[in-house]
């Protein structure tokens, strides 16, 4: 007999978040562990169950990783945790649970999470774009996630848009990831020092310790360094934007992550600039910001989602 809940892990490089909610979304208990992610694939696996041992009257369980994710559940490779290149995580933590379990890639399962508890449940056609550290994303295409033939469709943060720029954690060259993201902002920043010398704002922060966030707080205050690097990043992401439009043609763009909490004005710029960049094939797509809600939702979406439009192999 069904319970009517479902249980959530979000498994970051910094902590783990452990959610069990209903399927319409409201969230009865949550717990939070730090991540540990120096020891191995094993021990990684036996915390995540260990957490889950708190949970119980379940239904189906939905963990989200920070990977590219294939079909059959392996990690390609995951930057923050040691030991998980090539791993069959879905079978490690089925075979944890004793149960089925269904894994994806953060992004694909925020993306959704807006189908499914955001203002994507109007729209069969979306493209969502987490714009965080890094950048990611997830397509709806005809009311389903489009993962391409392996899988790993949705990587929207490794577009090009800059040749020979910098380079991206992924290996190319001027990714939209490495432009605009915000590990890639405060990059831009540290690299120039003398620029950061001369700054009212940021002179007195140390390098070490400079975030994207600092740069939209030094832009607000008028700072001439912060708005400069500020307005290059919503440049490139509107550019990207562009591209996304012109090739997906979609009813809506959402955007998440934690860029997009540093300034309200942000999403109205963006509108203008995608407008501006988008010459005759301009056209009227929604830009809307997700809520909080909707990406502390995602492992539930995933397994909500996944449990209905599952067919057993």
């Amino acid at each position: 007999m069904s319970s009517g809940y479902y249980l959530g892990f979000d498994v970051g490089g910094t902590k783990i978040t452990a959610v069990l909610a209903s399927r319409e979304g409201k969230i009865k208990k949550r717990i939070e562990a730090k991540t540990r992610k120096l020891k191995g694939v094993t021990d990684l696996i036996n915390q995540i169950h260990t957490l889950g041992e708190q949970f119980d009257n379940f239904d189906d369980i939905g963990v989200i990783f920070p990977a590219p994710i294939s079909s059959k559940g392996i990690s390609l490779f995951a930057p923050n945790l040691m030991g998980w290149n090539e791993v069959n995580v879905k079978e490690r933590l089925e075979r944890a649970f004793q149960r089925d379990v269904f894994v994806d890639n953060d992004a694909t399962a925020q993306a959704i999470s807006v189908k499914l508890f955001d203002k994507g449940r109007k729209y069969g056609n979306f493209i969502y774009l987490v714009v965080g550290t890094g950048i990611g994303g997830g397509i709806f295409i005809d009311n389903k996630i489009y993962r391409g033939g392996n899988g790993y469709a949705g990587e929207l943060g490794h577009t090009v848009i800059l040749t020979n720029g910098p380079v991206c954690g992924c290996g190319r060259r001027g990714c939209i990831e490495s432009l605009a993201s915000g590990r890639a902002m405060a990059r831009r920043a540290t690299e120039n020092s003398k620029e950061i010398r001369n700054s009212p704002f940021l002179s007195s922060i140390p390098l070490e310790r400079l975030s994207a966030e600092d740069l939209f707080s030094g832009r607000e205050m008028g700072d001439p360094f912060c708005t400069l690097l500020v307005d290059e990043s919503i440049y490139y992401l509107s550019v990207a934007i562009a591209n996304y439009i012109n090739e997906f043609d979609p009813e809506a763009i959402f955007l998440g992550g934690g860029l997009m909490k540093n300034d309200p004005s942000l999403i109205s710029e963006l509108k203008e600039s995608v407008e501006n960049e988008s010459g005759k094939y301009s056209r009227n797509v929604p830009i809307i910001k997700v809520a909080d809600r909707t990406v502390e939702l995602a492992p539930i979406a995933l397994s909500v989602y996944e449990s209905t439009n599952h067919t057993p192999d």
